[in-house]
């Protein structure tokens, strides 16, 4: 059992590093969240200017341009989940509260499925989350960011209320 859940994990970890190779990783901005400071981590200043207000935010995290998917050049239409395997994702600090609560509902889910689906499912998520998101913020900052309350982890939007185990 104990080798199959490896292998699971490690079918994870291999997919998404393809994924990442083909599509590219976040951007994870540690500090700031003023147009001028996200200006200074490298984003273009219109991009910086909509990340600061939230208008580029999804679910969990922020997309650059989701009008030209990195794979295909068209609009995105990709789970919100798939945004953490994407060039276009953008991760500020303001971000990580949803994002732990994310992390917390897919702990919840990997309770109530099987170990193999749930790594099918969502072990590529987990990844990019734990790996190149979480791993990039202080733990002073991730800390801060599970002392904030989020109501609603938003996996309804992403899986279909009959696939829910």
């Amino acid at each position: 059992m104990a080798d199959a859940l490896a292998d699971a994990e490690r079918a994870a970890r291999d997919a998404h590093a393809e994924v990442v190779r083909r599509r590219g990783s976040p951007t994870v901005i540690q500090s700031g969240s003023t147009p001028a400071q996200l200006t200074g981590a490298g984003l273009a200043p219109g991009t910086a200017h909509d990340l600061a207000h939230g208008h580029l935010d999804t679910a969990w995290s922020a997309c650059g341009d989701f009008q030209h998917h990195p794979e295909t050049g068209k609009p995105c239409g990709d789970s919100f989940l798939l945004c953490f395997l994407c060039g276009n994702c953008l991760i500020t600090q303001d971000h990580l509260p949803r994002l732990l609560a994310l992390l917390e509902a897919l702990g919840r889910l990997r309770q109530r499925m099987s170990e193999d689906e749930w790594w099918k499912r969502y072990g590529l998520v987990w990844v990019a989350v734990r790996r190149d998101i979480l791993g990039k913020f202080t733990p002073a900052q991730v800390a801060q960011a599970q002392k904030e309350q989020v109501p609603d982890a938003l996996l309804d939007l992403v899986a279909a209320p009959w696939e829910t185990p």
